[in-house]
C-alpha cells in the first residue's frame, strides 16, 4: 500500500497526487477529467472519465446438442449478446431448443436469425434492477407453489399437482436473474454502487436466491406425487394440512426476516419449526396404516415437507449475518 500526505492551499482547499505510473496507463495528463464517488465504507473511488453508456459483452457459441446448456451458462455470466454459429445450417430442432432456452431467461430475445446463425440479446440493463424487488417476486412465486402442492396431495388433485409443476419455471426465470445481478455486481464495482448493496450483500443475496428456488423444487416434488383417485387417510389429511400451513408461515417469515432485518421474525421461525417437526413425525409414526400404494408417495412428500422446513431455519439464519 502506497501512502501519500494531504496538503492544504492557502483558501482551505485540501489536495492529495496520484501516482504517475497510473495516470499514464489510463491515458490522463494535465487537463484530463477524473470522477470520484463515496463508497458507502467511507472510501474515495477515483476513475479515469468514463462513457456513461456500457459496451455490451459479446459471446460466440456453436450449434450444437449442448446449445442449451450454453445458453443459460453464458447468461448466468453476464454476456449481453450470444450469437449461435454453425458450420452448415442451423438444424429445426437445435433452433427450437434455443428459442425453448431463451423464454426460460428474463431479457433474453432472438434479435437476428439466418440459416447459419441466430443473435440472442439480453435487453436488460442491471444498473435499472433492485434485487430485493426480484427476491420478493421469488418469495410471491414460491409461497403459494407450497399451499398448493399440499392440498393437491391431499386431495388427490392432479390437474392442481400440474399447474404447481408448471410455475417452477417461472421461479426459475427470476432464479437465473438473481444470479446474473448478483455475479455482474461482484465484478463490476460501478454496478454494486448504482444498485445501492455492498459485496457482503450480494453473498447473502444470492443464497437466499438459491434456498427459495430449492424451496420450490420440493414443492415440485410434493406435486409430483399426487395419485390420482387414491385416498389419503383422514388422519393424514389433517397433520399434512396443519403442517404445510406451518412450514408456509415460516417461510414466509424468513424471507421477510432477511430482508427486513427483524429478529423477531426470527424467533418465530424457530418456534414454529418445532411444531411442524412434531406434526410431521406423528405422520411418520402412523404410516404403516396407509395403504400400501400410497406409501412410497407418502415417504417421499414427508420427506420434502421436512426439507421445506428446515429449508426456512436456514433462511432466517442469514438474519443473523447482516
Amino acid at each position: 500500500m502506497e501512502l501519500r500526505k494531504l496538503q492544504r492551499t492557502p483558501d482551505g482547499t485540501y489536495l492529495v497526487t496520484i501516482p504517475k505510473a497510473w495516470a499514464k496507463r489510463a491515458g490522463l495528463g494535465a487537463g484530463s477529467v477524473i470522477s470520484y464517488e463515496e463508497r458507502q465504507d467511507g472510501r474515495l473511488l477515483l476513475s479515469p472519465k468514463i462513457d456513461e453508456e456500457r459496451q455490451p459483452l459479446e459471446t460466440m457459441i456453436e450449434a450444437s446438442p449442448l446449445v442449451r446448456r450454453e445458453i443459460i451458462e453464458r447468461y448466468l455470466l453476464g454476456y449481453d449478446i450470444i450469437r449461435i454459429q454453425a458450420k452448415d445450417t442451423i438444424t429445426p430442432e437445435l433452433r427450437d431448443e434455443a428459442r425453448r432456452t431463451t423464454k426460460r431467461l428474463v431479457g433474453l430475445e432472438v434479435l437476428e436469425e439466418d440459416s447459419r446463425r441466430m443473435v440472442i440479446q439480453c435487453l436488460i440493463e442491471p444498473s435499472l434492477l433492485i434485487p430485493e424487488k426480484i427476491l420478493r417476486r421469488l418469495e410471491m412465486l414460491s409461497m403459494p407453489m407450497q399451499l398448493d402442492a399440499t392440498r393437491a396431495f391431499v386431495d388427490s388433485d392432479l390437474e392442481l399437482a400440474k399447474n404447481v409443476t408448471e410455475r417452477d419455471e417461472e421461479v426459475d426465470r427470476w432464479y437465473f436473474l438473481m444470479v446474473r445481478l448478483v455475479r455482474a455486481a461482484i465484478s463490476d464495482t460501478y454496478l454494486l454502487e448504482k444498485i445501492k448493496v455492498t459485496s457482503v450483500d450480494c453473498l447473502d443475496y444470492r443464497l437466499l436466491a438459491s434456498y427459495i428456488e430449492t424451496f420450490a423444487d420440493y414443492s415440485v416434488t410434493v406435486a409430483r406425487n399426487v395419485q390420482k383417485e387414491t385416498l389419503i387417510p383422514k388422519g393424514h389429511q389433517i397433520l399434512l394440512e396443519r403442517a404445510g400451513a406451518l412450514i408456509n408461515m415460516m417461510y414466509r417469515d424468513a424471507v421477510g426476516a432477511v430482508l427486513s432485518r427483524d429478529m423477531k421474525l426470527v424467533s418465530s421461525t424457530t418456534k414454529r419449526f418445532e411444531e411442524s417437526k412434531k406434526l410431521l413425525s406423528q405422520a411418520e409414526s402412523t404410516i404403516t396404516k396407509a395403504p400400501r400404494p400410497l406409501v412410497n408417495h407418502l415417504v417421499a412428500v414427508l420427506i420434502a415437507m421436512n426439507r421445506m422446513s428446515e429449508i426456512s431455519v436456514d433462511i432466517s439464519d442469514l438474519t443473523l449475518t447482516r
